[in-house]
């Protein structure tokens, strides 16, 4: 008999439950969020990527004079945030592949069915004689009770 996967409840849980109130936090600025009528894009002929990478060194001088939106900022702003962002979710990322506990590998998923941290909860035994087949256990402590690869006597 095979028992499921169960999902493990308790410490494991509060990052999901803090994910999920950050997602709706975030949700609701976002749709509270008023955009006025007179908010534009850049006009033809300015880089965008210039102009905020002028920003980003300030570096006035170098910005373009004619046509161009004086206050860069909120693009700026928009870019630093984004950026944060997703060294944020790349460092989760990293944390959620690669979990120990008491320096042993932790699966988001575990069956219960008594194993130790470490092994697979069968019998097997990989064969140490080549053939490349597993063996029970049973089968190797009968074989080497016998003793008759040796050439001893029986």
């Amino acid at each position: 008999m095979t028992n499921r996967p169960r999902l493990r409840l308790g410490q494991s849980l509060v990052p999901g439950v803090l994910a999920v109130a950050l997602f709706g936090a975030m949700a609701m600025i976002v749709l509270n969020t008023g955009f006025a009528d007179e908010m534009v894009g850049f006009p033809e002929g300015i880089s965008v990527t210039s102009e905020i990478g002028y920003a980003l060194f300030d570096l006035t001088a170098l910005q373009s004079a004619e046509g161009s939106i004086g206050d860069t900022e909120p693009f700026l702003a928009a870019f630093l945030l984004i950026a944060v962002v997703l060294d944020a979710a790349l460092d989760a990322a990293l944390v959620l592949a690669k979990r120990e506990t008491e320096g042993e590998p932790v699966a988001a998923l575990s069956s219960r069915t008594g194993a130790t941290p470490g092994t697979t909860g069968s019998d097997q035994v990989a064969a140490t004689d080549g053939s490349g087949r597993l063996r029970e256990s049973s089968d190797e402590s009968a074989a080497s009770d016998t003793g008759a690869e040796s050439g001893g006597d029986t």
